[in-house]
């Protein structure tokens, strides 16, 4: 695959940041074949598919549910999730129907960072640190951050707080938030901006999933080779 070569060739020469891998997302709206749900169907997927229907693409990833279409407050849409490093440029991202949240996603997205390394080294899976938002902070996306070793900032909600005081020893330590390194979330988010630059990246034209991501892989290139 290209962008990875172009990734292996970055990290070779030390261009990548990895410390602030941050997965986000922003939905896209829609305006392709199959924009209007057929009447009487359900919000959900595309209609006429089964929403758990999943099937793995050559343009890369990881598999897709049915087309990535779902009802959000947007409209018709669909979901990005990706992961920037520290130069705003987006490492990994996977689509996902526009009703998805962000952080049940975080694992998957995560899975899909592979830059290759010259030789026979096996290729760089893990960032040194990441940044994301309150809607990555469950108890199953930090057991799965310490399970693999990676640093990670990510605020924790008030109602959670509240909970591990109210149960006292049994709740468990402080997250230790630090909120002079969260400031450098904002990477992905410019990086999302820098994404959407692209027309056809803001707005899905494309009814197939697979077709949208290559153009969401072409985008990503081109900010590569940009920079």
């Amino acid at each position: 695959m290209l962008l990875s070569r172009i990734q292996a060739a970055e990290d070779a020469a030390g261009g990548i940041d990895s410390r602030a891998g941050s997965p986000a997302c922003r939905r896209c709206e829609e305006s392709g074949p199959g924009r209007r749900p057929s009447k009487g169907g359900q919000a959900g997927d595309e209609p006429g598919r089964s929403g758990t229907a999943e099937a793995d693409h050559p343009s890369g990833g990881g598999g897709q549910i049915g087309e990535c279409l779902g009802r959000s407050r947007g409209g018709f849409t669909t979901t990005i999730h990706l992961v920037a490093e520290g130069r705003c440029r987006p490492l990994a991202f996977v689509l996902t129907p526009g009703h998805y949240g962000d952080g049940p996603q975080l694992e998957r997205v995560l899975e899909q960072v592979s830059v290759p390394r010259p030789g026979v080294c096996r290729p760089r899976t893990r960032p040194d640190r990441v940044l994301a938002d309150t809607a990555c902070t469950s108890r199953r996306n930090r057991r799965y951050l310490r399970r693999r070793g990676i640093p990670h900032t990510i605020p924790e909600r008030l109602d959670q707080q509240r909970h591990r005081k109210i149960r006292g020893s049994r709740g468990g330590r402080p997250t230790g938030f630090d909120s002079e390194r969260y400031k450098k979330r904002s990477t992905v988010e410019r990086t999302i901006n820098r994404l959407k630059g692209f027309r056809a990246v803001a707005t899905r034209y494309e009814k197939r999933a697979y077709i949208y991501l290559g153009t969401v892989t072409l985008a990503a290139l081109a900010i590569w080779l940009r920079t």
